[in-house]
């Protein structure tokens, strides 16, 4: 009888022991939500849970290059419409000029579509340039005034900028190029505006009133070129679009991709808490009917069996 008590009371302590420690567990699980403290305790599935991990990284970073593409390239468009307005309005002018045979505001209005065109050619978005291709150093319109302008015999004068465009690669393996050069936007404007300029010093600092008919032929000329080079600039705004459009939808992509790869990691760290529920519940039941053989068992002496 005593053998047979020992060893019963051995088997209990054993057990209760085993369910202390997978309380502690259960109790560990509900806490943190975690099937395991570390990387460790998921054992063969370790392996699975680091490679979703780097591939959601990268998936999040890419994302987050994205967001940044698609702010600069919000900048970009904004940019690109203030030149085509720059250009339009000046064309607007000059005809409002000819129809009134009044060209004495069209220096004035030179000036401020000039100015207009080079602030936005040498926006830049986070310090860098937008327009000024692989150039990293200053804006990309090196001139400030007409006078320089007219004094620039190369296109060096006037641009700065890299020999290549800045482009991007989202991973498709298709390099994305993120804006023109400002020298291929405004050359031609640039050139027009240069024309308009020699035909004002020409009159003396100021076309006057009234119009003559040769002056109102050659203003009505660079009009037309003026609304076509702001058009060139719509165009470009509109690409800046489709590149946002394109960013768009590889957000999305991406986001979606990181979704999927959390809850495959979730599927493998974390703890099913209804079932860590269910198993606490039986365990302490369990732990409890050992607990009580055991104290049952160490209250039997010889006393008590005589």
């Amino acid at each position: 009888m005593s053998a047979l008590t020992l060893r019963f009371s051995t088997q209990s302590q054993t057990d209760i022991r085993r369910m202390t420690q997978e309380l502690s567990d259960l109790q560990r699980q509900v806490a943190s939500g975690s099937k395991a403290d570390d990387l460790r305790g998921l054992g063969s599935a370790a392996g699975r849970v680091i490679s979703a991990q780097g591939l959601r990284a990268a998936a999040d970073s890419r994302a987050s290059t994205v967001n940044q593409l698609d702010a600069r390239v919000g900048g970009q468009a904004a940019a690109l419409s203030q030149a085509a307005s720059s250009a339009e309005q000046l064309a607007q002018s000059i005809r409002e000029a000819v129809s009134a045979s009044d060209g004495r505001a069209i220096s004035t209005e030179l000036n401020l579509a000039f100015s207009g065109a080079v602030s936005a050619l040498n926006e830049t978005w986070n310090g860098q340039p937008l327009f000024a291709g692989e150039h990293l150093g200053g804006p990309p319109v090196k001139v400030s005034t007409l006078q320089e302008l007219q004094a620039a015999t190369t296109p060096d004068d006037i641009f700065d900028e890299g020999a290549r465009h800045q482009v991007v690669d989202l991973g498709a393996g298709t390099p994305i190029t993120i804006a023109n050069k400002a020298s291929e936007l405004s050359a031609a404007l640039f050139e027009t505006m240069r024309g308009l300029q020699g035909m004002v010093d020409a009159a003396g600092g100021e076309i006057g009133a009234p119009i003559t008919a040769a002056q109102r032929d050659q203003l009505l000329a660079i009009a037309g070129q003026l609304t076509d080079e702001a058009r060139g600039f719509t165009n470009a705004e509109g690409r800046a679009g489709q590149l946002q459009t394109r960013f768009a939808a590889e957000r999305v992509r991406l986001q979606d991709r990181s979704n999927l790869l959390l809850k495959e990691i979730g599927e493998q760290t974390d703890a099913d808490l209804a079932e860590v529920s269910i198993r606490l519940n039986s365990l302490l039941v369990q732990y409890e009917a050992s607990a009580k053989t055991f104290a049952d068992l160490s209250k039997l002496t010889l006393l008590n069996y005589l």
